[in-house]
């Protein structure tokens, strides 16, 4: 049931498409690609690794990951996730929908609901013997509990491919497949708030992420401490699943992982960074927004997180526009001032983008895209945003006032 996530021969995903996407154009057209970004203005999209840019007037429809990504998620929400027949029925609309690990893991579930489930046995490439249904993984058959107690084992870990990535844990495989969902979810709500004004581009590399119910087998943290942390080089999140773990963080550093990838996929770029306030403004605001439901969790951005807002209003010594802007990322990961560092950072970027309904958000994002690209700095942004210094710390200094009611 586990391993066969990786290990299974059959196809799930209908036709004969080598391209998981279709751009049909007004005249006709079938362009079989990867699209990239869409708007109401244009839609990119690649061929053969060559970046094509159509209008969207000359665009007749769009099928792509994406779309049946939302649509799956959508659905998956309205339904009752322990309903066999409504989870099966989803993952026959994933297979229809170049949605093959999304179809996957539902069969996965539904095995875990109806354990002689002929029809999701099957899909996972099973087998029925006198013992009832088996799986073979690597020339061996098992049965369920055999391949539990196998998949308990991190070296034998459960793995689950997602639209934009690559689970694996030796937990609970019920939750696991619930992580599944949410971190897509958390995938999209990345692209929402940032990726349309940015017009960043969906990543075509897939990042792992690795949750240990067993702490011996978490790798060694660049911190002190720290239950969870992104492995840049790797492009790997490690999750330490313990009791004191707390799902902002993971959010936080799922966010970090998400800019990284998006960032340089859209800048052709594999070096390129934002500038460190704003990326851990955005790590703090998605951790901040985050709304926990197992299988459906929400996010909420423009309701500020109070207690960070109150925090920093009553520092006798707050951190000034100055150092938020121009310190490393060091100030940020790490030190006595780590955490003021954040909230500071924190309360600067829902400042720019909720305050005077969005006036600096265009602003924010144009800097943003610069920035990756080397042209940051605090010139610069005060330069975009079309402010001087003292003005812009004065209107944020009032902000912290507001929210806080201090």
């Amino acid at each position: 049931m586990l391993i066969a996530l990786v290990l299974s021969a059959v196809s799930l995903v209908s036709g004969d498409r080598r391209d998981p996407d279709l751009v049909v154009l007004k005249g006709g057209e079938e362009v079989e690609c990867r699209v990239l970004y869409e708007d109401d203005a244009e839609v990119v999209y690649s061929v053969k690794r060559k970046e094509k840019r159509t209008p969207r007037t000359e665009v007749e429809s769009v099928q792509s990951v994406e779309r049946s990504l939302r649509e799956f998620l959508t659905r998956f929400e309205k339904a009752s996730s322990t309903d066999v027949a409504a989870m099966s029925e989803l993952a026959l609309f994933c297979e229809q929908s170049f949605l093959p690990g999304e179809a996957r893991n539902l069969w996965i579930r539904v095995i875990a609901l109806d354990p002689e489930n002929e029809q999701a046995w099957t899909k996972l490439g099973g087998v029925k013997g006198r013992k009832g249904w088996q799986l073979q993984v690597r020339g061996r058959f098992y049965d369920l509990e055999e391949l539990k107690e196998r998949a308990s084992d991190w070296k034998n870990a459960l793995e689950l491919s997602t639209a934009h990535f690559l689970i694996k844990t030796d937990g609970d495989p019920v939750r696991a497949l619930d992580a599944s969902i949410d971190i897509e979810r958390a995938y999209q709500a990345f692209y929402d708030v940032i990726g349309k004004p940015l017009k960043l581009y969906v990543f075509d590399e897939e990042p792992e992420i690795d949750i240990f119910s067993d702490p011996k087998d978490y790798p060694s943290p660049p911190g002190q401490g720290q239950m969870v942390w992104f492995n840049r080089g790797a492009n790997t999140l490690n999750v330490s699943a313990t009791s004191q773990t707390w799902l902002g963080d993971v959010v936080s550093e799922l966010t970090q992982c998400l800019i990284f990838n998006a960032f340089r996929r859209s800048a052709d770029s594999k070096t390129g960074e934002i500038e460190p306030w704003a990326q851990q403004g955005f790590m703090s605001a998605f951790a901040a927004a985050v709304r926990p439901d197992p299988g459906r969790v929400a996010f909420e951005f423009e309701p500020p997180y109070r207690p960070w807002f109150e925090k920093q209003a009553r520092d006798a010594k707050p951190l000034d526009l100055e150092r938020i802007l121009t310190s490393g990322r060091g100030s940020y990961e790490g030190g006595p001032d780590a955490e003021r560092y954040a909230i500071g950072a924190y309360t600067l970027v829902h400042f720019l983008v909720f305050s005077q309904n969005g006036k600096y958000r265009p602003a924010l994002a144009n800097f943003l895209r610069d920035s990756f690209l080397g042209k940051g700095g605090k010139t610069q942004f005060l330069s975009t945003l079309g402010v001087k210094a003292d003005a812009l710390e004065s209107e944020w200094r009032n902000y912290i006032k507001s929210v806080s009611g201090t």
